[in-house]
């Protein structure tokens, strides 16, 4: 524990609610990496699917997030999430578990693995909404920060080692130990929510499910900070995915470069994204929040858009596209940590659930936009003019945050009382109110 900073050991250590939960986090984290590598593989060598076949297995994971995020977030607002927690990891290792069982009766069939990729994708939802909402209520606001330094940690560490190891499991043990283990890592989180006692959902109204969507939208769109974070996860998520569809075209029909290599450079990201990360906390020790905030928005776009700039270098192109993406990847995790501490301290206890469902489906349901877009680009433009062109307009929107309240925001505390001044709401709530959808 000594690479993190003492606000963190010390929390770890003297907080046995938080320290339950991440260990079910971390263990849900690199389950569900190796997860994700491992069902389109599946696909690929042992059903011999097509393309479009590999394609709708990894897109089902995906779906349900645009699809339940509002649900999730009702039902995290009105049960107690010890309950979300452990029946979404249940969910997850019975369907892990049944593939298994189907492949050692030598009966998987790819209708069997959609339907296990959707059920696991569906359990992802709830299970990711339910932990991001239960961090405020088991921590005081002044170690949200150092928590969520600790979870962007987890999940750099887990997407470096995830597909590894599921590769490995697959190539020396097989199929049947591959899927042993991913289960095993749903089996832990559900140790980890039993754990989890104490912990009850908000005292609300009840209403119905609808009105209660109705009202976290709302409310979400109401806040100025808030929604200021959500249009800034949107756009950088369009243009990284984007971007990242773009690079894998031009790396390997441009540069000629293998599979192997492209997944090693981005890959390399992920280190960018763990020292960020580490780096997060004690950065706030001398800079304001929202500074911090907006320069890891800035940073991501810079570290893209150096890629197409190192290509014209001509020489260790490779090693150079890692560094930009290695700045990329610290850039984003700067940003997670306090978007993600900020959603949390800002609104009140009730909506957090809301707040957090919302943030996602914004923040998450631009990436299959990106996708297209940037495979519309790289057959119109050519992948090389293409980089450049999603590049700068990265860099362009990287900038919203510079003009919005949150850059003034020292602390959590400080961005919490900004987000319930009038000035931050009640504009806003005029325009959420003509448009709730919005």
């Amino acid at each position: 524990m000594a690479i993190f900073d003492r606000d963190t050991r010390i929390l770890v250590a003297e907080n046995k609610d938080f320290r339950n939960i991440w260990l079910g986090e971390t263990s849900a984290h690199f389950g569900g990496q190796l997860t994700s590598f491992l069902l389109p593989l599946i696909a690929v060598t042992y059903l011999h699917t097509d393309g479009t076949g590999v394609g709708l297995v990894s897109a089902v994971q995906f779906v349900p997030v645009v699809v339940l995020s509002l649900i999730a977030g009702v039902m995290v607002d009105r049960y107690p999430p010890r309950r979300t927690l452990v029946t979404a990891s249940l969910a997850q290792g019975a369907a892990l578990a049944a593939l298994g069982a189907f492949q050692a009766a030598d009966g998987l069939t790819f209708g069997q693995l959609v339907g296990a990729a959707a059920v696991i994708g569906v359990a992802t939802v709830f299970y990711e909404v339910a932990y991001q909402a239960t961090l405020p209520r088991i921590l005081p606001l002044d170690s949200i920060a150092a928590a969520n330094g600790l979870h962007q940690a987890t999940y750099s560490v887990s997407t470096l080692a995830g597909p590894s190891a599921a590769g490995f499991l697959v190539g020396r043990l097989g199929l049947s130990s591959a899927l042993t283990v991913a289960a095993a890592c749903s089996a832990g989180a559900v140790v980890s929510g039993l754990l989890l006692r104490g912990v009850k959902a908000p005292e609300q109204p009840r209403e119905s499910a609808l009105k209660a969507i109705g009202s976290g939208l709302r409310y979400t769109w109401s806040l100025r900070p808030i929604r200021d974070l959500c249009v800034q996860a949107g756009l950088s998520n369009l243009h990284e995915k984007a971007f990242l569809t773009i690079f894998l075209v031009f790396a390997v029909r441009g540069l000629g470069m293998s599979g192997t290599t492209v997944g090693v450079i981005i890959g390399v990201g992920s280190v960018g994204a763990l020292i960020g990360s580490l780096c997060a906390n004690r950065l706030t020790k001398r800079w304001a929040v929202g500074g911090v905030l907006a320069l890891g928005a800035v940073l991501a776009a810079l570290g893209l858009l150096l890629v197409p700039v190192v290509n014209h270098v001509g020489v260790y192109v490779a090693v150079l596209a890692s560094v930009a993406m290695m700045l990329n990847g610290f850039g984003v995790a700067l940003f997670n940590v306090f978007a993600v501490s900020l959603r949390q301290a800002i609104p009140p206890e009730h909506q957090i659930g809301a707040v957090t469902a919302s943030y996602r489906l914004v923040a998450l349901g631009t990436l299959p936009l990106g996708a297209i877009v940037g495979g519309a680009l790289a057959d119109a433009l050519s992948p090389g003019t293409a980089l450049w062109v999603v590049g700068f307009s990265y860099l362009v929107v990287s900038f919203w945050l510079t003009v919005s309240p949150l850059r003034r925001a020292r602390t959590l505390e400080e961005a919490r009382e900004l987000g319930r001044t009038p000035e931050a709401s009640a504009p806003a709530t005029e325009d959420a109110d003509r448009s709730p959808s919005a």
